[in-house]
């Protein structure tokens, strides 16, 4: 479910969140172009989909292990790092094909976001591999063998 307003708000930027006791509940902010609401649908849609994942399994990650994230420009735990990976590279794949077909001011507005991603991504790859290898297979392992 999403919740949006009917009108632009006075504010400069967008924002959007989602609740955890409300799952697959996105509050988001009013924008005039649907490329950029199924873009943050798709973000918002990805942390649900990690949650529900991840918890259907029971895996547990190591809270205290931490991998610098270039979204937040601070170093989030396991789960969190995660999480920006998945939910963001989503939303690379949603622009690329969303810019295919996109005409007016949405289209600088995908293509920045896809060049503001790639730079993320570059900076966020060899964490990436780590936390995959070193801590979400072990996790992943531990908790589907128990099953």
């Amino acid at each position: 479910m999403a919740l949006v307003p009917d009108r632009p708000s006075p504010r400069d930027h967008r924002s959007r969140r989602a609740l955890t006791r409300l799952p697959g509940t996105v509050f988001t902010d009013y924008t005039a172009h649907p490329e950029v609401l199924a873009r943050d649908l798709i973000h918002d849609a990805a942390h649900n989909w990690l949650n529900d994942a991840l918890a259907a399994y029971d895996v547990g990650l190591p809270a205290d292990v931490t991998f610098f994230s270039p979204w937040r420009g601070t170093p989030l735990p396991v789960y969190g790092f995660l999480h920006a990976c998945w939910a963001f590279s989503l939303t690379v794949l949603y622009a690329r094909q969303a810019g295919c077909d996109a005409t007016g001011a949405v289209v600088p507005f995908l293509d920045a976001h896809l060049r503001q991603q790639e730079s993320r991504f570059a900076s966020a790859l060899d964490s990436l591999a780590d936390a995959l290898r070193d801590h979400v297979s072990h996790a992943v392992s531990k908790a589907v063998g128990s099953v």
